[in-house]
C-alpha cells in the first residue's frame, strides 16, 4: 500500500482547513450578533422606562458576555490572516461594547468586580497584543494605537466602584433616617404610596450605573461611538464589496461585515445619548459647568483606591531591611505609575468629551435665557403644573448622591417620579381574586380546614402548613366535587391564580428563615397539575367515573388516596428525600383537610351537596386569602429595605406592584375587625390556627392597629 505524499497530506490538510474557515466564520458572526440583541434590548428598555442614561441589564459584564466577545474578536487575534478594513471594525465592534457595558461594572462587589476585570483583561491583552504585532509587522501602528487605548478605560472606571458604593451607601443610609422619621402611626393605601415613592427615589437616584453612566470616561466612549458608527455607516458600501485579505473565511466574511455593523450602528446609541444627556441630568450652575469644563480637575473617587493600597502595609516574608525597602520602592513606584496613568486617562476622556459638553452647556443656558424672556413678555411665573411642581420639590429631599452640591435636573426627577407612579396607578383589577373574596365574612375559615380531632396516621408525623399549601390543597378538593359548573370552578381557579401571586411574595418575605420552603415549594410545585391539567399528583379530580358520586364518596376517596401515598413514603426503606418527600407533604396536607371537612360535613343535619359543599370550600379559601392579606402593609414596607444595591430597585418595583394590587384588598380589610394578634404571629397560618373561637369573630383590633406595629419591624 502506497503511503500519501507530503503534498498530499498539505494539501488535504488545506482542504479541511478552507471548508471548516467558514463555518467558523459564520460561529464569529452569530456571537456578533448576539451581542448586538443584548445591546438593542438594553436600548429598548431604557427608552421604554424613559432612562435615557441607559442602565445594564441584559448585556452586562459576566463571564458570558466574556466568552461572546472573545469568540467575535475570532478576526484580530487570528495572526494568519492579513490586517484589513474587517479586522478594523471588529476593533470598532469591541470598542462599542465596552462602552455599553461600563455602567454595570456598579453592580458588582468588589469580589465579582476583581474576577470580571481579570477575565476581561486576560481577553484585551490578548487582542491588544495580536493586533499591536500585526499593525508593526505592516507598519500601521500608529494607525492601531488610538483604538486600542480607549480598552484601558473600563479598568479606571473599576478602581471607582468601591468608592462610589460605598459613599452612595452611606448616603442612602442618610435618607433612610429621614424615610424613617417622617413615617405616621397609621397607614393607609396612601400613606403606603408615599413610602414607596420615597424609597423609590433613593433607589433609582443612588444607583451606581447612573454615577458611571454620567462619569467623563463614559461620556468620552461616547464621543468614540459617534466617530466609530460615522466611519462605520459612510464606508459601508465601499468595504462590502471588498472581498478583503482574510479570504479562507469566504462568504462567511460578509455576513461577519454586515453583523458587526450594524452592531458598531445599534450599539453606540447608548453611549452616545449617556454622553449628550449627561449634563441635562444635573441642575445647571456656575459651580458645575465649571467642574464639567476643567478638564485637568479629578475628583477624590477616581485615585482613592490606588491611594488606598498605596497605604496598605504589605506582610512581606522578605528576610533583612534593605530588601523590605527595596520591595516598599517598587510597591510605591508601581503604584505611583499607575495614578499617573489613571489620571492621564481621565484627562484625556474629559477633554474628549470637552467639546460636546461645552455645547450643552452653551445650549442650556441659552434654552434657559430664551424661556426666561418668553416667561417675561407673557407675564407667567410658571407655567408648569403646581402639583407636580410641589411634588418634584417634595422628592428631591430623598434624592441619594455621592456628591451633595450636584443636584438632579426637575426633569430627572419627574421621570422617576412617573414611572413609579404609572406602576402605583396602573389597571391590576384582581376581578375573579376579588369575586372569590366577596364570599368571606370573617376569618372562621382559617381555622375550620384543620381540626385536631383527626388523629395523625403516624405518631412521628409533624405538618406545617403555609397560606399557599393550604389555598391549593382546597383548591383541588373544590375541583373533584361533583356536578360543579364549570363557571364556577374556572371562576375559582382564575381567582385562586391571582390571589396566589401576591401570597408567594407575602410567603417568600415573612418566611427569610426558610422554615417553610419545602412546603412553599410543594404547594407551588403541584398548583401548576391543579390549574392547568386538573390534576393532583397525577390523579385526575375529575374523573367520569366519579360523576355520579356524592361528596362524601369524593373526600373519603381523596383521603384514601393521600393516604396510600404516605405509606408508601413510610414504608419505603430509603425514602428519597427529593420527590418522594414533596408527595408526602401534599399528601398529609389532603388527608387532614380531607378528613376534617368529612367530619364537619357529617355534624350538619343534612349532607351537604356538591354545591353547598363548594360554596363552602369556596369561603374557606376567601377566608385564608383574607388572613393572609392582613400581612400585606408589611411585606410592601420589607420589599422596600434590601442590603444588596443591586436588587433594590426591583424589589421596590415589586412592592409597588403589590400595592397597586391591593388597593380594594386593604377597602375590604379596614372594614374588619382583626384578632389580637402581634405583627410576627400574623405572617404564619398556625398562629392563627391556635386561638380559640372567641378570638376570632367580631373582637379584636382593626387593620389600623395592626399596621402601628409595623413601626418597630421597619425602622432600619
Amino acid at each position: 500500500m502506497s503511503s500519501l505524499s507530503p503534498e498530499a497530506n498539505d494539501s488535504k490538510t488545506l482542504s479541511t482547513e478552507e471548508v471548516m474557515m467558514p463555518w467558523v466564520g459564520l460561529y464569529v458572526a452569530v456571537a456578533s450578533l448576539i451581542c448586538t440583541i443584548a445591546m438593542a434590548a438594553d436600548v429598548v428598555r431604557a427608552m421604554w422606562q424613559w432612562k435615557f442614561w441607559f442602565p445594564n441589564r441584559f448585556f452586562t459584564l459576566n463571564a458570558a458576555t466574556i466568552t461572546l466577545i472573545g469568540i467575535a474578536m475570532k478576526l484580530p487575534v487570528d495572526l494568519g490572516i492579513d490586517l484589513d478594513y474587517t479586522q478594523l471594525l471588529s476593533i470598532f465592534f469591541l470598542v462599542t461594547m465596552l462602552a455599553n457595558f461600563l455602567p454595570s461594572l456598579g453592580l458588582m462587589d468588589d469580589t465579582e468586580l476583581l474576577m470580571n476585570i481579570t477575565a476581561l483583561a486576560v481577553l484585551l491583552i490578548t487582542i491588544v497584543v495580536n493586533m499591536g504585532i500585526q499593525s508593526y509587522m505592516e507598519s500601521v501602528l500608529p494607525v492601531i494605537i488610538p483604538l486600542m487605548l480607549p480598552t484601558l478605560w473600563p479598568f479606571s472606571v473599576a478602581l471607582t466602584v468601591s468608592k462610589i458604593r460605598n459613599g452612595l451607601e452611606l448616603r442612602y443610609k442618610e435618607a433612610q433616617q429621614l424615610v424613617s422619621s417622617d413615617q405616621e402611626e397609621m397607614f393607609s393605601s396612601e400613606e403606603l404610596e408615599l413610602y414607596v415613592k420615597k424609597y423609590w427615589m433613593m433607589a433609582e437616584t443612588h444607583n451606581p450605573q447612573f454615577v458611571i453612566a454620567c462619569s467623563p470616561v463614559s461620556s468620552a466612549f461616547g464621543v468614540m461611538c459617534l466617530i466609530l458608527a460615522l466611519v462605520s455607516g459612510f464606508t459601508f458600501d465601499i468595504n462590502f464589496t471588498n472581498d478583503g485579505r482574510a479570504a479562507k473565511y469566504k462568504w462567511s466574511l460578509k455576513i461577519i461585515f454586515v453583523v458587526q455593523s450594524i452592531g458598531v450602528v445599534i450599539g453606540s446609541i447608548a453611549p452616545i445619548f449617556r454622553c449628550f444627556t449627561s449634563v441635562g441630568h444635573y441642575t445647571l450652575s456656575r459651580k458645575l459647568s465649571k467642574n464639567h469644563l476643567n478638564v485637568f480637575g479629578v475628583e477624590k473617587h477616581w485615585i482613592h483606591r490606588l491611594q488606598q493600597w498605596k497605604r496598605y502595609h504589605v506582610h512581606s516574608h522578605i528576610p533583612g531591611r534593605h530588601l523590605k525597602i527595596v520591595f516598599h520602592y517598587v510597591k510605591n513606584s508601581f503604584l505611583n505609575f499607575c495614578i499617573a496613568l489613571h489620571i492621564v486617562v481621565l484627562v484625556t476622556c474629559k477633554t474628549a468629551c470637552l467639546v460636546p459638553r461645552a455645547f450643552l452647556i452653551l445650549l442650556s443656558c441659552c434654552w434657559k435665557l430664551f424661556k426666561s424672556i418668553l416667561n417675561w413678555f407673557k407675564e407667567v411665573v410658571n407655567t408648569s403644573n403646581p402639583n407636580v411642581s410641589s411634588e418634584i420639590e417634595y422628592y428631591a429631599d430623598y434624592v441619594v448622591q455621592i456628591e451633595k452640591e450636584e443636584k438632579l435636573s426637575k426633569r430627572i426627577l419627574r421621570n422617576t417620579l412617573h414611572s413609579i407612579t404609572q406602576l402605583l396607578n396602573k389597571e391590576n383589577e384582581q376581578r375573579n381574586l376579588m369575586m372569590v373574596l366577596e364570599k368571606s365574612k370573617g376569618f372562621h375559615g382559617v381555622e375550620e380546614f384543620d381540626s385536631d380531632l383527626v388523629q395523625p396516621l403516624f405518631p412521628d408525623e409533624t405538618h406545617n402548613y403555609c397560606w399557599s399549601l393550604v389555598v391549593v390543597t382546597l383548591t383541588a378538593i373544590a375541583i373533584a366535587l361533583p356536578r360543579i359548573e364549570n363557571v364556577h370552578f374556572n371562576g375559582l381557579i382564575a381567582g385562586v391564580r391571582e390571589g396566589l401571586e401576591i401570597v408567594r411574595h407575602i410567603e417568600e418575605c415573612l418566611d427569610a428563615n426558610g422554615e417553610l420552603v419545602n412546603e412553599r415549594k410543594s404547594a407551588r410545585r403541584v398548583w401548576k397539575e391543579v390549574e392547568v391539567y386538573h390534576t393532583w399528583l397525577h390523579i385526575d379530580l375529575q374523573k367520569k367515573t366519579h360523576k355520579e358520586k356524592t361528596s362524601k364518596e369524593i373526600l373519603i376517596w381523596l383521603g384514601d388516596e393521600a393516604e396510600k401515598i404516605m405509606n408508601r413514603f413510610m414504608s419505603s426503606e430509603k425514602p428519597i428525600i427529593g420527590r418522594s418527600r414533596y408527595k408526602f407533604i401534599l399528601a398529609s396536607s389532603m388527608y387532614r383537610i380531607s378528613k376534617t371537612l368529612l367530619m364537619c360535613s357529617g355534624e350538619q343535619e343534612i349532607w351537604l351537596n356538591g354545591e353547598a359543599l363548594f360554596e363552602r370550600i369556596s369561603t374557606i379559601i376567601a377566608d385564608v386569602l383574607f388572613a393572609c392579606f392582613t400581612n400585606l402593609p408589611c411585606v410592601i414596607k420589607l420589599k422596600c429595605h434590601h442590603n444588596a444595591i443591586e436588587k433594590r430597585g426591583d424589589n421596590i418595583r415589586i412592592a409597588a406592584q403589590l400595592l397597586g394590587k391591593s388597593k380594594k384588598i386593604f377597602e375590604k380589610l379596614k372594614e374588619r375587625q382583626l384578632p389580637n394578634i402581634d405583627q410576627d404571629s400574623m405572617g404564619q397560618i398556625d398562629k392563627w390556627r391556635v386561638l380559640s373561637k372567641s378570638q376570632i369573630p367580631d373582637g379584636g383590633a382593626s387593620l389600623d392597629k395592626i399596621q402601628s406595629s409595623f413601626q418597630v419591624a421597619m425602622d432600619p
